[in-house]
């Protein structure tokens, strides 16, 4: 262990004085030394994977489109590991190959530690338009009575609160588009109502590989994995969570309310973050993101309301899920 230790020891010496890749720097290192130990020459030697951290862009049947977190542009990368990756987050690629085809660039390998961390991915914050002081128990209907939500209604709404508008970007208005009126998401929605789920996926990956702050490319993704693994869907929301918290202020305590189209698509993120909480049976902390949409948005036009108290008493998914499946019949 120790002599192994040494020769990488040797050959990186050699690599800062010559510039070389490690590779050359090795073949070098092992040449000269056998031929101090009068033995044949070892030939070129194999190339230890190179390890890098990217971003992942986008996603296809058969690639991952990532962004080399040190390096400008970005590369195609195949991998069997693709699969277990999402738009948004940041992974270490183990790169065995490297090559360029018609000016772009490719790589293949495989992929380890895929994990959400929106602070390493570069992105500019979005301007965050204030709309004023507003006081919502004069402009919405109040929640009266026996009405469970009413107490914490008339706490959300007992002075009056700053309202802001999230960024176009949000709700899909990008840039470098074939067509300025273009939305992909809009369309993307639209195909699923069709049940063309797989070409709304396409949409909404060409989208995030567009501009990753598109928090509603990540929230209909999350709604496409939603029924069959609410594991995977809760990825997709808490990415659009964290970028779209990236241009909230500290201690944000405004309200992002859903009558402005643009703060939907982040409060669409919130809704579906608290539902798979409530889903995979994490009560307490799904109360508190129920609880803070509910602030966000205290006129609730998602509903959250009553689910928020569904999962305050302790009620499981699955028996919210009967009931209404009585009630429907």
């Amino acid at each position: 262990m120790t002599a192994h230790r040494d020769l990488k020891r040797i050959i990186r010496e050699r690599q800062q004085k010559t510039g070389e890749s490690y590779t050359a720097a090795r073949i070098h290192v092992m040449r000269e030394r056998a031929a101090v130990l009068g033995q044949d020459d070892p030939g070129p030697a194999a190339e230890e994977p190179l390890r890098l951290d990217a971003a992942v862009l986008k996603m296809n049947q058969r690639s991952v489109r990532v962004r080399v977190l040190s390096e400008a542009g970005q590369i195609t990368f195949r991998s069997p590991d693709m699969w277990r990756v999402l738009p948004g987050q940041v992974v270490t690629l183990v790169i065995k190959k490297r090559w360029t085809w018609k000016g772009d660039a490719y790589a293949s390998g495989s992929i380890e530690n895929p994990r959400i961390a929106v602070d390493q991915l570069a992105l500019e914050p979005l301007i965050l338009r204030d709309d004023g002081l507003i006081d919502l128990r004069a402009t919405y209907e109040p929640y009266r009575g026996k009405d469970p939500y009413a107490p914490l209604w008339r706490k959300l709404t007992a002075k009056s609160r700053p309202s802001f508008i999230m960024d176009p970007i949000a709700w899909g208005q990008l840039s470098g588009l074939d067509d300025e009126e273009e939305n992909l998401t809009c369309e993307a929605a639209e195909l699923v109502q069709a049940g063309l789920r797989a070409e709304a996926y396409e949409l909404l990956m060409e989208a995030l590989g567009t501009d990753l702050r598109c928090l509603d490319a990540h929230a209909h993704l999350g709604n496409l994995e939603f029924d069959h693994s609410p594991e995977r869907a809760i990825l997709h929301y808490e990415i659009g969570l964290r970028i779209g918290e990236l241009w909230l202020p500290p201690g944000f305590d405004g309200v992002l309310l859903w009558g402005h189209i643009y703060n939907r698509p982040f409060l669409r993120c919130q809704h579906g973050y608290a539902l798979c909480l409530w889903r995979l049976g994490q009560f307490r902390e799904a109360q508190q993101a129920f609880e803070r949409l509910l602030s966000l948005n205290p006129n609730d036009n998602q509903g959250a309301r009553s689910c928020w108290d569904d999962v305050r008493h302790g009620r499981g998914w699955e028996e919210d899920q009967d009931q209404e499946a009585v009630a429907g019949t």
